[in-house]
């Protein structure tokens, strides 16, 4: 098992193993037995699917560890009864001898780690695909001591080049996934993890990025005690994701998800560098309320040119600008040119609103089947534009920092799914996005786009009218008799009231989404409209 063939085969063979067993219980067996009898047939294939994939992980170890704690958080399209059975890849994953981690100590500091640490624990706290904690005190301090383990290197390397070998035969002969860009980030990841400093580098950036930030924490590191090999921190006390205890009612949103939601905003929106291995192994809530990162081994950086064609492909989602969403994604690299910016835009505004049906007709979000995602309905579509999936799949060309991206999107929507079924994380991102991006040089930009538009449309009054104001302005206008002047009065209460009232709703609408700028215009265009109103309406009265 050991070698690069076996290990390759052990993965073919247990795919083709379990497709195959799939295909007999759902078209053979199912026909076969009674609808309760299948059912348990069904969940008792599950779970032992999820056994031996948790197994053959443990097995196999380095980078299939990292695949199976991807795979084990995406409870909002696998189900519920697989997934369980790969928690434990999480944080249980089974430990090395506590004497080849001491190897480490011994060869970095001529010490073993119980001549540097009192009250040490040789049983492992918590084993990784890379490197293994252990709980000491460290001058009257708890800590958590990550060691990487020996002869790691040469391991990841092995299965990185396996990996790859693996996700250039999906590219070339099943669907196109971007293989060559998807190995190099792997690679990149991998290797970041095997360097240790670069963790407490990272560690050290977020935590200076976080510093106004109080409802996050993140452990400080004893950097005396900080190599390549090893890294060790303050023990942080506190609960996991699947420790959290979940209330049944769902009125209000979960202050968990809340927290992780804005922290992700402002990674990737304000400090363009996020931490990209949100499972829920890396998350710790504490009992003070804080949300605590632990793990930065896994991060990316995002540029400002990126960040900002994402905001306006968001933008352009919440406002169904087709257009623009397209115009970006081609601006960001994500699609060559053998798919058309008609078919594009096509294809966005099909996704966008079977996203907005899926939302609006779907009350539980954990474990959403084909019955809801209906693919053949993709299909149906692709073939009425003439696209083919083969041409799609192939014009599609996800940048490397996105892959890093999609990847904390699934874990986070993992995350959320299981937490709160009952909302979906857009329902929880729209007030954060709303006070972090669309503000200063984005809410300016959006403001420019939109505020100035209605403005003008709302200002496009009929010539007739546009000349009264000007001359009235002026102290000019003079009506030519009594009924043409009462006309005009009458013309001009409607017409102030109407703009009063106009401007006073855009006034609520862009408060209630907190941009303060046009919210703030608005209300002093309708005090000043409600003004005029109120003037000439007693103008009129004392007419009469």
């Amino acid at each position: 098992m050991n070698s690069k063939k076996n290990r390759s085969i052990s993965i073919y063979s247990f795919v083709l193993r379990t497709w195959f067993e799939y295909l007999v219980l759902t078209k053979i067996k199912k026909k076969l037995r009674s609808k309760t009898n299948y059912e348990s047939l069904r969940i008792q294939f599950l779970k032992r699917k999820g056994q031996e994939t948790k197994n053959l992980f443990f097995q196999l170890g380095g980078v299939y560890i990292k695949i199976g704690q991807f795979v084990s958080n995406l409870f909002h399209i696998l189900p519920e009864e697989f997934l369980w059975e790969l928690q434990d890849l999480q944080d249980k994953i089974p430990p090395r001898d506590f004497a080849d981690i001491d190897k480490r100590w011994i060869l970095d500091y001529k010490k073993s780690m119980s001549e540097i640490f009192t009250d040490l624990d040789r049983i492992s706290y918590a084993s990784a695909s890379t490197a293994q904690v252990h709980i000491g005190f460290y001058n009257g301090k708890k800590v958590a001591i990550k060691t990487l383990y020996p002869g790691i290197e040469e391991d990841a390397i092995r299965d990185l080049k396996t990996l790859s070998r693996v996700l250039w035969l999906i590219d070339q002969f099943v669907f196109k996934i971007s293989a060559k860009e998807v190995s190099e980030q792997l690679t990149i990841m991998i290797r970041s993890e095997l360097d240790l400093r670069s963790e407490l580098k990272n560690l050290k950036y977020t935590k200076q990025l976080f510093a106004l930030e109080k409802d996050f924490f993140f452990p400080n590191p004893i950097e005396e005690l900080c190599n390549k090999h090893t890294l060790v921190t303050e023990f942080v006390e506190g609960k996991k994701i699947y420790e959290l205890n979940l209330s049944e009612s769902h009125t209000k949103k979960n202050p968990h998800l809340e927290k992780l939601i804005r922290a992700y905003i402002l990674m990737i929106f304000d400090y363009r560098f996020f931490h990209a291995d949100p499972h829920p192994g890396n998350l710790i809530f504490m009992e003070t309320g804080e949300l605590c990162f632990i793990d930065f081994g896994a991060v990316q950086s995002i540029s400002e040119e990126e960040t900002r064609i994402l905001e306006r492909i968001l933008i352009g989602a919440m406002r169904k600008d087709y257009h623009s969403i397209t115009e970006s994604l081609f601006d960001l690299g994500a699609v060559t040119d053998s798919l058309s910016k008609e078919e594009l835009i096509q294809i966005v505004k099909y996704s966008l609103e079977k996203l907005n049906r899926i939302l609006d007709s779907t009350d539980h979000f954990r474990n959403i089947g084909f019955d809801t995602l209906r693919p053949t309905e993709d299909l149906r579509f692709l073939k009425e534009i003439q696209v083919s999936l083969k041409r799609l799949l192939s014009s599609l060309k996800l940048p490397p920092n996105f892959l890093s991206l999609h990847r904390v999107l699934a874990l986070l929507l993992g995350n959320f799914s299981y937490l709160d079924p009952t909302r979906s994380m857009i329902d929880y991102a729209e007030k954060p996005f709303s006070q972090i991006v669309l503000k200063g040089s984005s809410l300016k930009k959006l403001w420019k786009d939109e505020g100035e538009e209605f403005i003008t449309s709302l200002f496009s009054l009929p010539k007739e009218f546009n000349e009264f104001l000007y001359k009235w302005n002026r102290g000019e206008f003079q009506a030519p008799d009594a009924t043409k002047k009462e006309e005009l009065r009458l013309k001009e209460i409607f017409t102030f009231g109407a703009l009063g009232s106009i401007f006073f709703f855009f006034g609520m609408y862009y408060s209630e989404k907190f941009w303060k700028e046009p919210s703030i215009l608005f209300y002093i265009l309708s005090g000043l409209s409600f003004w005029s109103l109120a003037k000439s309406s007693l103008q009129y009265w004392k007419q009469k």
